[in-house]
């Protein structure tokens, strides 16, 4: 997905030089070829559909800051951000759709009249005038990536980032890093991937075991991290994939790169 990234990057750059106006970005099609090129690698099914539907907009974002200002600074990205997700089109849209199509997600919520499954329903969208922002608008009850979008990624800037900075900043080690904070996450929320394929109990269950894990101190700690591996194993052997709570993760080190400039 590097290439689908690095061409979000140079849109959204030459927003930022006037080249460009935001709503010709096309941040449909270039998640949609994120995709493409992922399954090019890999044919195991969806590894990472919401980390590109969060990755993709913020790269954009980024370029478009970097243009205007010469670095990166953390609220004038979220703006940026915020007006990009807001300007997106039906194309857009219809870009989304392609991109799930792609990825054959598991668990996926349904709209009542726009079934992503439905070839009938892109053109709907078009007819319409339904932008991705709208769908995700109307996803994001059952879907925390597509919370994050109408939301101007709030777990994300506010949770997550600050999170995981503060980890590394302790650590100096990234695996440990990594999931730390997405144990932090899950804990903080329970993960919407698990409730729509195994139940809101599930759900709700599986936070809490992260935060027993995490009162142990989690990776922090010899006891926690034998604790993390238990749940590790526990997880695998109920599948409880939490899917949701990995594309935070990402979203978060995305940030902590740019802001940070912290790699992973």
């Amino acid at each position: 997905m590097g290439p689908a990234m690095l061409l979000a990057a140079r849109r959204g750059f030459s927003v930022g030089k006037g080249e460009l106006r935001k709503e010709e970005v096309g941040l449909g099609g270039i998640m949609e070829e994120a995709m493409r090129e992922t399954r090019k690698w890999q044919k195991d099914g969806n590894t990472n559909l919401g980390t590109i539907l969060l990755l993709t907009p913020l790269t954009a974002a980024a370029g478009w800051v970097l243009a205007e200002e010469g670095r990166i600074g953390g609220e004038s990205l979220r703006r940026r951000l915020s007006e990009l997700l807001k300007a997106t089109t039906p194309e857009d849209a219809v870009g989304l759709y392609r991109t799930v199509l792609l990825a054959e997600p598991a668990g996926l919520g349904k709209l009542e009249d726009l079934d992503v499954n439905d070839p009938r329903s892109q053109e709907e969208l078009r007819r319409r005038g339904i932008s991705a922002y709208e769908v995700m608008r109307i996803c994001s009850g059952w879907d925390d990536v597509a919370r994050e979008w109408v939301t101007d990624y709030s777990i994300t800037f506010e949770f997550g980032y600050p999170t995981l900075v503060r980890i590394y900043k302790q650590t100096n080690h990234i695996n440990t890093t990594t999931v730390q904070t997405f144990l932090e996450l899950l804990a903080f929320r329970p993960d919407t991937f698990v409730a729509r394929t195994k139940g809101r109990k599930k759900a709700e269950e599986a936070s809490q075991k992260a935060r027993k894990v995490l009162e142990e101190g989690g990776m922090l700690t010899e006891r926690g991290r034998r604790m993390v591996e238990e749940l590790d194993e526990e997880f695998k052997g109920e599948d409880i994939n939490p899917g949701t709570t990995a594309d935070l993760t990402a979203s978060s080190w995305m940030l902590a790169l740019l802001l940070e400039g912290i790699r992973p």
